[in-house]
């Protein structure tokens, strides 16, 4: 079934609810990803489907079904393949037209005979961890009716992951995802002396955090926008209150493991000070739109740092934000835009 030929909302809806009732099943993820990839490969009518997994600067090919189930061992260079674009984007990749699109693997699309690619970046608790591949035979043929599917077989495989991943060590999610994909350090935090740094988590300070988004506001371009999430835990001092300043301190430093994996290398992440955080997203093209999904990103990797540690006391965070997305802006007024962002959002929860 191609394309042009996709179900109705009705039967999406009954793919969606298949794919999920497999991604809830139990057992290894080499069990279940087959049968995984069969149903969405059949739901958003693809010629092949494959999962990739990160192997430090290359990607290799985990399972392959359809056209690409001769491809299981092949590697692809991050830097030379559509899925090391979405990978080191974080975002969904298309070649409408894969032989015309430098960013294809040449070799990877002429043994899989597809004219038409997407990717789909996987995360485990916010770390990049491989890629969701499909292909068509014809050019073209990637709607979007597919393409939100595909989206949605990637959040369920990253869930499959995680659980398997998470429940197999005991270990704490931050630490087995740092050491299994690395991260490159946080420029702005390399460059910085250890005054400007907070000494229970590592993460800049106030002061520092001020000049690099002055720094940012002042050098605005419109190829250069910028985002600042204001970021606050949501009744921190309950932690404090009934598990000790021990426990609150421990959750503080996991908090900002998070927020150092669900952010790039030009971004800067800070702690301001108590349970409040904050994030400026650099080098953004639609700041709003990316922001958003930043913010989605965090909340997200949280939850799932919370049901993988059980013992530890839940964790919920509000999070404002606030675009640098013209000329004029000063880091004062930025700053101030996004935390009355914050205090409505704390609002709205009532």
């Amino acid at each position: 079934m191609h394309a042009d030929a996709l179900p109705e909302p009705e039967r999406s809806h009954r793919a969606i609810a298949r794919l999920a009732a497999l991604a809830e099943l139990r057992g290894r993820p080499g069990d279940l990803l087959s049968p995984l990839l069969v149903e969405l490969m059949e739901a958003i009518g693809a010629d092949g489907l494959g999962f990739e997994r990160r192997e430090g600067e290359a990607l290799v090919q985990v399972e392959g079904v359809g056209s690409f189930a001769a491809l299981a061992g092949c590697r692809s260079a991050l830097a030379a393949s559509l899925g090391g674009a979405a990978l080191l984007s974080r975002n969904l990749a298309v070649a409408a037209d894969a032989m015309q699109d430098p960013r294809v693997d040449r070799a990877l699309c002429l043994r899989s005979d597809s004219g038409s690619l997407a990717a789909v970046p996987v995360d485990v608790s916010g770390s990049p961890a491989g890629v969701l591949l499909a292909g068509w035979r014809r050019p073209h043929a990637a709607g979007e009716p597919a393409l939100g599917l595909l989206r949605i077989g990637a959040g369920l495989l990253s869930g499959l992951l995680a659980r398997h991943l998470l429940g197999e060590r005991g270990e704490d999610p931050a630490r087995l995802m740092a050491s299994a994909f690395a991260q490159a350090r946080h420029e702005e935090a390399a460059r910085r002396r250890p005054d400007e740094l907070d000494v229970l988590t590592g993460l800049l300070g106030p002061a520092a955090f001020e000049s690099a988004l002055a720094s940012s506001a002042a050098h605005w371009s419109p190829s250069q926008n910028s985002a600042v999430l204001f970021i606050d835990l949501d009744r921190f001092h309950r932690v404090n209150e009934a598990h000790g300043h021990a426990v609150g301190d421990t959750v503080l430093q996991r908090v900002a493991d998070v927020l150092r994996r669900c952010t790039r290398g030009h971004d800067v992440v800070a702690r301001l000070g108590d349970d409040d955080f904050a994030v400026l997203l650099n080098r953004l093209g639609d700041p709003a739109l990316q922001a958003a999904v930043a913010a989605e990103r965090i909340i997200d990797a949280v939850l799932a740092d919370n049901l993988t540690n059980e013992g530890m006391p839940r964790i919920e965070l509000c999070i404002g934000a606030a675009l640098i997305d013209r000329a004029g802006l000063d880091a004062a007024r930025v700053m101030r835009d996004a935390e009355h962002a914050l205090h409505a959002e704390k609002s709205g929860r009532g």
